[in-house]
Parts: C-alpha cells; structure tokens; sequence
C-alpha cells in the first residue's frame, strides 16, 4: 500500500529539536497537519512557527509539556480532534538516554529512561487508538533504537527501554491489523542530534570503533519514504544495519566484539 501523507492529521512527539524538528518540516512540506509536542516551550514554539512561515496552508500547532505527564498527552490528543478534527498518524518519537555501567545505573535514572521511552509511548498510544480507527490510512511510528535490537555496554538501561519499544510494536502491529493501522518500527545509529548533550545520566561509554554519524535530516527522510511505503521497520544506520544482520547470523561473534568495549 503506497500511503499520502497529504492532508494527514499528525501529533508527533519530541517536535523540538534533533529527528523530531526535521520530521515536523518535512511532513509539513509533505502537505500534512500538526499537532508537536516537547518538554522545551520556547524551542518548541520557535519550531513550530518557522513551518508557519514556510508552509502558511498547513494547520501547525504546540503542545509544550513533558510527555510522561497525563495532562500533557490529554491535551495533545484533544487538540488533534478538536483542531485538526481528528488523527491519522501518531508518532511517538520523544526519548531519552543514557550511558552507564550496569551497576552504576542510579534508580533515577532506571525509572526515568522508561517513563520517557516507554510508559509515555504505551499511554499515548492507548490514548489515541480510538481515534487512529477512525483515521485515513492510520499509522503509528514508534522510534526506538538499534540498541534496541543489540544489546550493547554501557547502554543497558536505554536499551532495555529500546527493546521494549522493539517487542510492544510487533505486538502492536498485529493487533492493530483488524483496524487497518500499520505500525513501523524506526531503529537509528548514531544520529547528529543533542542526545550526548542531555543524557539522564553519564558516567562511562563504551570505547567503540570511530564511525560517522549521519544527520537528523537524513534519518528524518528515511522515515517519511518509509512511512509512504507502508514499511514495517528500518534501520537508518548503515553500520547498525550490519550489526543487527550480523547478531541474528553470528550472535556469538558479536558478543565476543561486544565483549571489547565493556
């Protein structure tokens, strides 16, 4: 099924900055409606008005507030029905990480990666399926991680997060099917976004190869094609991509490469 993504009716979260700000424009250039979501008002807001000014036609709303909050999802999916006068396509793109041995990980920090990258995404989700339902070719997009699909040291916490985001969108994707909502999994690498910038919490990385990262404009494509597509999953990380195919080939020898950066 090919998908237009002209005239959709889009709440996505973590709108302010990084994958998130470039997913905004782009849809917006794609001809979609939005409602955007992020914990940083005045980025938020700054985001939101230069689509305003780029794309006049398009309907661009802000919802500041920090996501786990219940009021704060409330009311970004209130303002998709009573403004947009409905939802197409959920994005749940808001996250954030951490580096830290296992044993150093702090129950802060433990609880505070998953209420970001999981709870929030789950109630937010359940909260916006009626509406999804009644969507023109619904989708929902669920960002997680290619530490999500490996795991890897000194990310135990966050890819525990990621990999809970990994199994509940293939569940998801199944139940969802006898509603007509597609569900795609996004798995980035390392992304040029301010994620080392705001980490919950760090305290040591792992001593990985030197690899490049790619933009956030380039994740951000990659996802809009795959949303067009109707794509299950994607990986838009050439180098992640190789390690997920080699982890399902040789997960031995992954664990041994791993094994070197703990």
């Amino acid at each position: 099924m090919r998908r237009t993504l002209n005239g959709k009716r889009i709440l996505l979260t973590g709108a302010s900055s990084g994958i998130g700000a470039a997913l905004s424009e782009m849809l917006a250039e794609e001809g979609a409606d939005l409602v955007l979501t992020a914990r940083r008002k005045d980025r938020l807001q700054k985001n939101a008005e230069n689509i305003r000014k780029k794309f006049p036609e398009r309907k661009i709303l802000a919802v500041d507030g920090d996501i786990t909050e219940e009021d704060v999802r409330q009311r970004a999916v209130s303002a998709a029905v009573s403004q947009l006068g409905g939802l197409d396509i959920l994005i749940n793109n808001a996250g954030v990480g951490a580096m830290a041995r296992f044993e150093d990980t702090t129950k802060e920090t433990l609880r505070r990666i998953f209420e970001v990258n999981f709870f929030a995404l789950f109630e937010l989700t359940q909260l916006a399926l009626p509406h999804l339902k009644q969507g023109a070719q619904p989708l929902v997009v669920n960002l997680s991680s290619i530490v999500g699909l490996r795991g890897v040291p000194h990310y135990s916490v966050y890819g525990a997060a990621k990999f809970a985001v990994s199994g509940l969108s293939e569940s998801m994707r199944a139940e969802f099917s006898r509603y007509g909502i597609g569900v795609l999994l996004v798995c980035p690498g390392t992304t040029q976004t301010e994620f080392f910038d705001v980490l919950q919490q760090s305290t040591s990385a792992p001593n990985l190869p030197p690899h490049r990262p790619v933009t956030a404009e380039s994740v951000a494509k990659r996802i809009v094609q795959a949303m067009k597509k109707d794509k299950h999953k994607i990986i838009p990380y050439f180098p992640a991509a190789l390690l997920d195919f080699g982890n399902r080939r040789v997960p031995r020898l992954i664990d041994r490469l791993m094994n070197r950066y703990a």
